[in-house]
C-alpha cells in the first residue's frame, strides 16, 4: 500500500511539474510576439527564419537567425542600399536577389559546427554574379561593402573577388581578393593576417570614400589605399575561385552574407529619387502609437531634411502586419502615423507640409506568412507630395 501511494505521490508531481512547463513556454512564446510587434520599422534587422519545409518546387534553405549587418559598428542600417542573407531561398535555385553574368552558382543550406546557414554556393568556378539593382550605378564616391565567406582549408586556390567596376568603361575597375588570411588590393602586393584564421566563415568589409579604399579581414585592416578614386566605380561584381566544385568531397566556396550601404546618401536625394523613403527605426510598444524614445535619432534625421528643404511636403504613411483584425491594423497604422506627425510638428515643421494616411495591412511589401515578413510589412514611409 505504501509503495502505491509512493507512486501515485510522483506521479501527480511529474504532472504538476508538466502544467508549469507548459504555462512557462506558454509566457516566453507570448513574450517573442510581443518583441516581434515592439518594431513598426524593422526592414529585415535580424531574420528568424526556419523553413525546411518541403515545396512542390523543392527545399528552402534550412537557416540561424542572424543579424542582417555582422558589424553593426561598421554599417548604418539607414544607410543600407543591399542586403541579402540568402535566408528562405530554395534550395538549388539561383539567388534571387543577384544577376548572373556567367558559370554556376545556386541557394543551398550549410550546417558547420551546429549552425545551420541559408548560402549561395560556387558550382562552377569563377561564376560571376552582381547584385540587382536597377541601373547599376549606385556607388559613387562614398561606399561600404561587407561580406561573409567560407574558408574551407582542404587544399586548392580558394579565393573570393569583390570587383569594384565602372559601367561606362570596362576597363576602369579595381579587384580586391580575398583568401584565406590575406587581401591582395588590385596589383599592390598582398596583406596577410597576423595569424592564419581557422576553418569557417569569416568577415570581410570594404569602405571606399572619395578614392580612400580600406578592406578587412575579421576586424583586422589589411588595405589602406588613399588614390584609386580615378576610376569613378558604379557597382560590384562577385566572383571566386572554388576549388571544391571539382573535387568530389570538398566544400564548395560559399557566401551566406552580402551587404551595400551608400555611407552617408542624403534622405532628400532618396526621396526625390524614388518619391518615398522608409525611415528604419520607428518604435513603438505593441498595440500602442505613442513613439518610444529610441526613435527619435531617426525622426530628427527627417527633420532635419525638411527644415533645409522648406519648399517639401510629404505623406506620412502608416502600415501594419496581417496579424489582427483589418479594422484594428487600420486604426492603429493611422495613430501612429498622426505621432510621427505631432513629433516633427513639435520640432517645428508646420502642419500643412505633413498629411498622414493608415493602410493597416492593406499595401504588405512581402506577402509571406512569416516573422520576415512581418517585420517588413511595419513601416512608416514618408512620401513626396
Amino acid at each position: 500500500m505504501g509503495t502505491l501511494k509512493t507512486i501515485g505521490f510522483s506521479l501527480l508531481t511529474i504532472f504538476c511539474v508538466g502544467i508549469v512547463q507548459v504555462q512557462g513556454q506558454k509566457k516566453l512564446f507570448k513574450k517573442v510576439k510581443n518583441k516581434v510587434e515592439d518594431k513598426v520599422v524593422d526592414v529585415v534587422e535580424e531574420v528568424n527564419v526556419d523553413e525546411s519545409k518541403q515545396t512542390e518546387s523543392g527545399e528552402r534553405t534550412s537557416t540561424r537567425k542572424k543579424d542582417y549587418i555582422v558589424d553593426k559598428g561598421f554599417i548604418n542600417r539607414s544607410d543600407l542600399l543591399f542586403h541579402d542573407d540568402f535566408n528562405g531561398e530554395l534550395a538549388t535555385e539561383f539567388p534571387s536577389k543577384w544577376t548572373h553574368i556567367k558559370g554556376s552558382i545556386q541557394n543551398n543550406g550549410f550546417l558547420e559546427a551546429g549552425q545551420s546557414d541559408g548560402v549561395i554556393e560556387w558550382i562552377s568556378n569563377y561564376a560571376t554574379i552582381k547584385p540587382t539593382i536597377q541601373g547599376d550605378d549606385y556607388l559613387g564616391d562614398s561606399f561600404k561593402i561587407e561580406i561573409q565567406v567560407h574558408f574551407n582549408l582542404e587544399g586548392g586556390n580558394q579565393f573570393y573577388n569583390i570587383n569594384l567596376r565602372n559601367s561606362n568603361d570596362i576597363y576602369k575597375h579595381h579587384d580586391i581578393r580575398i583568401a584565406n588570411s590575406l587581401i591582395g588590393n588590385g596589383n599592390d602586393n598582398l596583406s596577410r593576417m597576423p595569424g592564419q584564421p581557422p576553418r569557417g566563415w569569416h568577415t570581410i568589409q570594404v569602405s571606399f570614400n572619395k578614392g580612400n579604399l580600406k578592406a578587412f579581414f575579421d576586424g583586422v585592416q589589411l588595405v589602406n589605399n588613399p588614390d584609386i578614386g580615378k576610376y569613378g566605380f558604379t557597382h560590384v561584381e562577385i566572383y571566386a575561385s572554388s576549388p571544391g566544385s571539382s573535387r568530389p568531397g570538398q566544400t564548395k566556396s560559399m557566401i551566406n552574407h552580402f551587404s551595400i550601404a551608400k555611407a552617408g546618401l542624403p534622405l532628400y536625394e532618396r526621396l526625390v529619387t524614388k518619391g518615398r523613403i522608409v525611415v528604419q527605426d520607428i518604435y513603438f510598444d505593441t498595440n500602442r502609437f505613442v513613439i518610444k524614445p529610441e526613435s527619435y535619432p531617426a525622426l530628427d534625421k527627417v527633420e532635419a531634411m525638411l527644415k533645409e528643404h522648406v519648399d517639401t511636403e510629404v505623406t506620412i504613411e502608416g502600415h501594419t502586419d496581417a496579424n489582427g483584425s483589418e479594422e484594428s491594423n487600420l486604426i492603429l497604422s493611422e495613430n501612429r502615423a498622426n505621432a510621427v506627425r505631432d513629433y516633427l510638428a513639435s520640432k517645428g515643421i508646420k502642419r500643412s507640409r505633413l498629411s498622414t494616411v493608415g493602410y493597416g495591412e492593406e499595401k504588405p511589401i512581402d506577402p509571406s506568412n512569416n516573422e520576415k515578413a512581418w517585420a517588413t510589412n511595419r513601416r512608416v514611409e514618408f512620401v513626396l507630395r
